[in-house]
């Protein structure tokens, strides 16, 4: 089993849709014995639900998001992950601040879809018509990882290797 954790800054926003947004696409393609999801913010207050405007975008896209809560992001989640994304650079280093032995499995999202540097823009605050862009270029890019999201697997050391 491959867990993937994504983290954003709160954690009510683009962390949470990445999540349900990539158990969806798995729940579709019938991996749920493969890989479990999870998220958490780099500055989340714990037992925050997600914003309202996450989870209409969500509901939007037959996703109930209603029962999220915001957790912070802790060493004992990046090590329990097999594959970590961030939102941004920033919360790339973070993460890499707080464990830097975690090198190797930590990459923004853009960067482990595309190979690109690259942000998801903080929707936090915005419209839902903003909130829905963001949530299409996440969906965009976990599109572009899911051959690679279904070929992770683990190697003698626990760390992720491509099959």
């Amino acid at each position: 089993m491959v867990r993937v954790l994504f983290v954003c800054t709160g954690n009510t926003c683009r962390s949470p849709m990445a999540e349900t947004l990539l158990r969806d696409l798995i729940r579709r393609e019938n991996r749920d014995d493969k890989i479990i999801t999870i998220s958490a913010g780099v500055a989340a207050w714990n037992d925050i639900p997600a914003s309202c405007q996450a989870q209409e975008t969500m509901k939007m896209q037959g996703i109930d998001l209603s029962k999220h809560r915001a957790r912070s992001l802790t060493p004992e989640l990046v090590y329990a992950a097999d594959l970590v994304l961030t939102m941004t650079e920033a919360h790339k280093q973070a993460v890499l601040l707080m464990v830097p032995e975690a090198m190797g499995k930590v990459h923004t999202i853009r960067e482990f879809a595309e190979g690109e540097t690259g942000d998801v823009t903080d929707p936090y605050g915005a419209s839902v018509a903003e909130y829905k862009r963001c949530a299409d270029e996440i969906s965009s890019y976990l599109l572009k990882s899911w051959e690679k999201l279904q070929k992770l697997d683990r190697s003698d050391e626990g760390e992720i290797t491509s099959a």
